[in-house]
Parts: structure tokens; C-alpha cells; sequence
């Protein structure tokens, strides 16, 4: 498949074990069901495109472009975000599980992370301004020197984010899991 050129097509239930998409170019096409595991994105274009319900492990990813591209209840595992394209990024993540994802570096538009389970992702040094991560799970999750302004962490539980190294100006929490917070400080919280 390399090399190749898609517009408005579906992939169904596809089984892509260490195939190669090096340079190819994906213009609103829908991937779902699809198993995608040691495989070559490298140099690739993804633009309006939607993989629902997939698994992503071990891909090659760097100087990928994601514009515009939805993960619906997808499983990712251990995908080096921080070295796509970064000037055409633009990804949403919705009731997904990411683990050991890296998005550090990056600088994510109101990125969405909607009921998604983060975990041991990083984000370092990461824009992260209004950032959605209503109901996500983030057991594990990196926050260092990320800039969460005006984030939604309602509902968000198992975060570890420490407001000494991470802009939290205008954030919003939920009690009790905000209380997770104050563990940064040399307190002592009784009820």
C-alpha cells in the first residue's frame, strides 16, 4: 500500500501487521475495525479521516500528518505522537485507550480526550489550552511543564498533575479527585 492515494473510502475489519503506508495520502476515509500493528506511517497524510473502533500498536510514525482525524473507541498502545508533522495536528480522542503514548512537545488545539483511559502517556512540555478530558482515567499520565489552561478535568479521575510545574490558570476539577492537587504540597489534610 505504499505510496498510495485514498479519497472516501471505508476499510472494514482489515488486519495491517507491519504493512507499509510510507508516503501515502488518506482524504476522508473511515477505518473501522481495523487492526494496525508494526506498521509504516511514516511521511503519510491522514485529512479528515475517522478510525473507529481499531487497534494501533508499535507504528512507525514520524513526519506523519494527522489534520482533522478522530480515534472513536480505539486502542492505541505505545504511539510516538510528539513525532508526527506538528504543524498539521490536529487529532480527537473519544472513549479511547491510550497507553504509553507520547505527545510531548506538541502544541494541541483544544484537543479532546473525552471518557478516554490515558494511561502512562506524557505530556511534556505540551499546549494543552482547553484541553477536554471530561471522564478520562489518566492513571499513569505525565504532566510536566504543559501548559492546561482553562482544561476540563470534570469527572477526570487518577491524575497526577503538579500545579508547580504545569499552567493550570482557569482549569476546572471536580472534588473529591482534585484533592490529588494539594498531594504536591508538603501538607496535611484531615477531615
Amino acid at each position: 500500500m505504499k505510496n498510495c492515494l485514498e479519497e472516501e473510502k471505508e476499510f472494514k475489519n482489515e488486519a495491517f501487521v507491519e504493512v507499509s503506508f510510507a508516503g501515502s495520502s488518506f482524504t476522508r476515509v473511515l477505518f473501522v475495525g481495523c487492526r494496525f500493528s508494526g506498521c509504516d506511517f511514516r511521511n503519510s497524510i491522514f485529512s479528515e479521516c475517522c478510525f473507529k473502533n481499531c487497534s494501533i500498536d508499535s507504528i512507525k510514525i514520524e513526519g506523519c500528518r494527522f489534520q482533522d482525524v478522530c480515534f472513536e473507541e480505539c486502542k492505541i498502545v505505545g504511539v510516538e505522537f510528539h513525532k508526527c508533522d506538528t504543524r498539521f495536528f490536529s487529532v480527537r480522542f473519544e472513549k479511547s485507550i491510550l497507553m504509553a503514548c507520547n505527545f510531548s512537545e506538541l502544541k494541541m488545539k483544544k484537543p479532546p480526550f473525552c471518557a478516554c483511559k490515558l494511561k502512562e502517556c506524557c505530556f511534556n512540555n505540551t499546549q494543552l489550552m482547553e484541553a477536554d478530558f471530561t471522564e478520562a482515567d489518566l492513571e499513569g499520565t505525565l504532566f510536566h511543564h504543559s501548559n492546561l489552561s482553562k482544561a476540563n478535568f470534570r469527572g477526570a479521575i487518577n491524575y497526577s498533575i503538579n500545579p508547580s510545574t504545569n499552567v493550570l490558570k482557569g482549569a476546572v476539577f471536580s472534588v473529591p479527585e482534585a484533592l490529588a492537587l494539594l498531594s504536591f504540597f508538603d501538607i496535611k489534610i484531615e477531615s
